[in-house]
C-alpha cells in the first residue's frame, strides 16, 4: 500500500551557529586591526518545503509554457528584480526569485526534436504536450506524417474534464496548436483555426488568428468559432461579462492587441486598462473549475521567444515578470485546492543565445539600464515608420531624438574614438559619465543601421559586410537599438533563432515530484497524464512514483531489509537443500 506524504521538512529551520571567539585581521600601517566576523544566515531555510508535493491524483492542471524562457530569462528577470552590482557598489548582487523558481520540484528536460538538435516550437510543443518526437515544423504528425496524435488536453476532456488553451501569441500559434491540432506544417493557419473550431474545447483566450480568412476567400474564421458554439469576446465589456455559465468562449481581447493585429501587447507596451495574460488565466479558472471534474489549462507566453528573437532585453525580462504574475494566479487557485492541484511551469527551448555578462561591462552589470526602454522593438518599428513617412529625407541626427526619448541614448556628435581598457573605462565611469552617452563606434553602429532602415527591404543586408550585421527580417535600426541597450546593461545575444540546450521544468502540487530529474520532453506528457490518472493501463501519480519513498528513503530501507530477508531465507534453504542431499547420499551408500 502506498503510502500518503506527510513529510514536511522543516524549511524554517534554523542553524545553529557557533560565532568564532577569533576574528579575522589586515595589517594596516604596521598595526593589526580587527575585522568583524560574518556569521552564517540564521533562519535560512535548508530544504525545500516537501509538504508542497503530494501523491494524490490531480483534479486540477495547470501547465505554463514560457516559449523560449531557457534559464537566462529567468535569471535575467531575477537579477532586474534584484539590485545593480555595477550601479549600487560591490556586495550588492542579490537575486530576487521569481515565484515559480521557488517551487520545490526542479527539473530538466532535453528539448531537441526528431530531426534536429536546435528544435522550433511546433515539435517540441507536440513532444510535452502529446508525448512523441516529430520533426521540426510539424504538429501533431508522427514522422513520415503516418500518424496523428492525441493531446494530454484532448485526454483530459474524453476524461470529462474542462479544458482550456492560453497565449499571448496568436491561438492558431505552434504552441497552443499542439494541444488540439494535427497539421503537416505549422503555417497552415487557416486549417489549425479550423480544428481549433471544432475541438469543442471549453475557453480560449491571448491573441488572435494568424490568416483569419485563408486565401482571403475563405470565411472568416471567427465566424467558424461562432458557428462551431463559440462566443466571441472581443472587447472588455465582453470578456468581462463571461462567467462559467457562458458555454464556449473564445476571448481574443482586441484592445488588448500589439501594433502587428493578432498577438497580445508586449507588458513594456501595455497601457492601463489593457488585458494582461494574468486576468485571462483568472478568467479561465472561474469558467474552468465550475466543472466537478476539474480541468487541463495550458497558458503560453509566447513573446518571451519573440522578444529575444528580435535581441530585445528589456522586452524579454518585461514579458518574464509578467509571466510571473499569470503564474501567480494559479498559484493563488492551488493554496485554495491543495491536495487537487498541480502547476508545471517550463519551456519549449532557448531563444537568442541569450547572455549575461559580456567584454564591454567586465564583471560588472547595470540592470536599472532597461528601464530607459520605454518600447519594444515591435512598437519602435511603427514608430520609425511614422517618422520616415512624414519626413522622407530624414536624416540620423534628426532622428536621434527619438532615440533618446525610446531608448535614452545620450549623443555627443563632437566625439572622437579613444579605445579605453577595463581599468581606464573604470576611472573614467568613477568621473560619473553617463553609462548611456553612446561612443563614437556606437554611433558609427546607429546610423548604419538607420541608412539601412531607409532603403526598400529587398535592398538590406545586400553585401557580405552588410550580412554580417546580422540584421534577418528585422528592421535594422530597431535591433541595432535593443542590442546596445542590452550591451550597456551587461547582456548580450548570440543570434536570432533557437539553441538546444536543456530547459528547466519547475514543478508544485499533486504528483510534482515526477518532475524532478533529467528527462526528455515527451515524458512530460506522460507524467501529466500519470498525473490526472489518465496514463495508459490507469496507472496514477503514486502508481508511477511514491513521493514519501523518493524523499525518505523508507521504502528503499524497506526493500533493503527484504532482501536481507530473501538473502537468509535463500540460504536456508540452500543449506536444507545441501542437508537433504547428503542425507541421500549416505542413504544410498548404506
Amino acid at each position: 500500500m502506498k503510502k500518503s506524504l506527510i513529510l514536511s521538512l522543516c524549511a524554517s529551520a534554523l542553524l545553529s551557529v557557533v560565532t568564532p571567539t577569533v576574528a579575522l585581521a589586515v595589517q594596516e600601517e604596521g598595526q593589526w586591526a580587527e575585522l568583524p566576523v560574518v556569521t552564517l544566515e540564521e533562519g535560512r531555510a535548508l530544504t525545500e518545503d516537501l509538504s508542497l508535493v503530494n501523491e494524490n491524483q490531480a483534479k486540477y492542471v495547470f501547465l505554463f509554457i514560457g516559449d523560449g524562457m531557457g534559464n537566462i530569462p529567468v535569471s535575467a528577470a531575477e537579477y532586474y528584480l534584484g539590485p545593480d552590482n555595477g550601479d549600487a557598489g560591490k556586495g550588492t548582487a542579490q537575486a530576487q526569485p521569481l515565484n515559480f523558481s521557488q517551487f520545490p520540484v526542479i527539473g530538466l528536460q532535453n528539448p531537441t526534436d526528431a530531426d534536429h538538435y536546435v528544435p522550433d516550437s511546433a515539435a517540441t510543443a507536440t513532444a510535452f504536450g502529446n508525448g512523441v518526437k516529430i520533426d521540426s515544423n510539424v504538429i501533431g504528425l508522427t514522422p513520415g506524417f503516418t500518424e496523428q496524435t492525441e493531446s494530454v488536453a484532448e485526454k483530459a476532456q474524453t476524461a470529462g474534464k474542462s479544458v482550456g488553451i492560453l497565449s499571448t501569441v496568436t491561438l492558431n500559434h505552434a504552441t497552443p496548436a499542439a494541444f488540439y491540432s494535427n497539421v503537416e506544417h505549422r503555417n497552415n493557419y487557416y486549417e489549425i483555426g479550423e480544428q481549433m473550431s471544432l475541438s469543442n474545447f471549453d475557453y480560449f483566450a491571448g491573441g488572435s488568428l494568424g490568416g483569419r480568412t485563408g486565401d482571403g476567400t475563405q470565411t472568416d474564421l471567427y465566424e467558424l468559432m461562432e458557428a462551431n458554439g463559440y462566443t466571441v469576446a472581443e472587447t472588455r465589456e465582453e470578456f468581462d461579462a463571461i462567467t462559467a455559465e457562458s458555454g464556449k468562449v473564445y476571448a481574443p481581447v482586441e484592445d488588448g492587441l500589439s501594433v502587428d493585429g493578432s498577438s497580445m501587447k508586449y507588458a513594456v507596451d501595455r497601457e492601463e486598462g489593457d488585458t494582461s495574460l494574468a486576468e485571462m488565466v483568472a478568467k479561465g479558472i472561474e469558467v474552468l473549475s465550475a466543472n466537478e471534474e476539474g480541468f487541463f489549462m495550458m497558458t503560453e507566453s509566447g513573446k518571451i521567444d519573440w522578444s529575444q528573437h528580435a535581441n530585445d532585453a528589456t522586452a524579454t525580462v518585461y514579458e518574464v515578470i509578467d509571466f510571473q504574475n499569470a503564474i501567480q494566479e494559479a498559484v493563488n487557485f492551488y493554496y485554495e485546492n491543495p491536495d487537487e492541484t498541480l502547476i508545471v511551469v517550463t519551456a519549449d527551448h532557448p531563444t537568442g543565445g541569450f547572455t549575461i555578462g559580456n567584454s564591454e561591462t567586465g564583471y560588472n552589470s547595470y540592470f536599472h539600464l532597461l528601464d530607459n526602454q520605454v518600447v519594444s522593438q515591435e512598437v519602435f518599428d511603427s514608430i520609425f515608420a511614422s517618422e520616415l513617412e512624414a519626413n522622407p529625407e530624414m536624416t540620423f541626427e534628426d532622428f536621434a531624438p527619438i532615440l533618446e526619448e525610446n531608448f535614452g541614448f545620450i549623443f555627443d556628435f563632437e566625439a572622437t574614438e579613444e579605445v579605453l581598457t577595463h581599468a581606464q573605462a573604470s576611472e573614467v565611469e568613477a568621473e560619473a559619465t553617463d553609462l548611456m552617452l553612446v561612443t563614437p563606434y556606437e554611433l558609427e553602429e546607429l546610423r548604419y543601421a538607420f541608412d539601412q532602415s531607409k532603403l526598400p527591404e529587398e535592398e538590406r543586408n545586400a553585401g557580405q559586410a552588410d550580412k554580417a550585421k546580422g540584421y534577418f527580417s528585422y528592421l535594422p535600426i530597431s535591433i541595432a537599438a535593443t542590442r546596445l541597450v542590452a550591451r550597456k546593461a551587461g547582456l548580450a545575444f548570440t543570434t536570432v533563432d533557437h539553441s538546444p540546450e536543456r530547459v528547466p521544468v519547475y514543478a508544485i502540487g499533486s504528483g510534482a515530484a515526477m518532475f524532478e530529474g533529467n528527462f526528455e520532453n515527451i515524458d512530460i506528457a506522460y507524467k501529466l497524464l500519470a498525473a490526472m490518472g489518465l496514463y495508459e493501463g490507469g496507472d496514477t501519480a503514486a502508481d508511477v512514483i511514491d513521493v514519501t519513498t523518493k524523499f525518505t528513503g523508507e521504502e528503499a530501507a524497506t526493500e533493503e531489509e527484504a532482501a536481507t530477508e530473501e538473502e537468509a531465507t535463500t540460504e536456508e534453504e540452500a543449506t536444507t537443500e545441501e542437508a537433504t542431499e547428503e542425507t541421500t547420499e549416505e542413504e544410498s551408500a548404506e
